[in-house]
């Protein structure tokens, strides 16, 4: 790399520069902090110890109803299958800064939904998914 910047004046200047700015960029990194991150809940129905509760072939359609409440959408399948829907939404606001140049405020809404699946009145499946904005 010396023989190459010795050989041309011209080169050399574009070679340090091309330096210097990755030199900027590499320490400008660093400089890229989260100053403040605040995560609040807009809807909660249900946690993560009611979830766990749930028994696949045992929980029926009273004791769900009973401890998530109504369903915020119910499907019905022609094969009898239910599917009950309960949804929590929550927003996180995050606010990034770069070396005290200047701040982003970055808002995320988040929304997971629990599916659980009924057969005959008898819980048969769950899931839950989870969907960023």
């Amino acid at each position: 790399m010396l023989t190459i910047l010795t050989k041309n004046i011209n080169g050399e200047r574009v070679m340090i520069k091309k330096a210097l700015l990755l030199a900027m960029a590499v320490t400008m990194t660093g400089c890229l902090v989260t100053v403040d991150s605040d995560s609040r809940p807009l809807q909660t129905v249900w946690n993560e110890g009611d979830v766990t509760r749930l028994q696949v072939g045992q929980s029926d359609e009273q004791w769900v109803r009973n401890s998530f409440g109504d369903p915020v959408t119910k499907l019905n399948y022609a094969d009898g299958t239910e599917i009950w829907k309960y949804r929590n939404r929550s927003e996180k606001d995050t606010e990034v800064g770069l070396f005290l140049i200047f701040s982003v405020d970055v808002k995320e809404e988040r929304v997971e939904t629990l599916s659980i699946e009924f057969a005959d009145g008898i819980v048969s499946n769950y899931w839950i998914e989870e969907e960023r904005f």
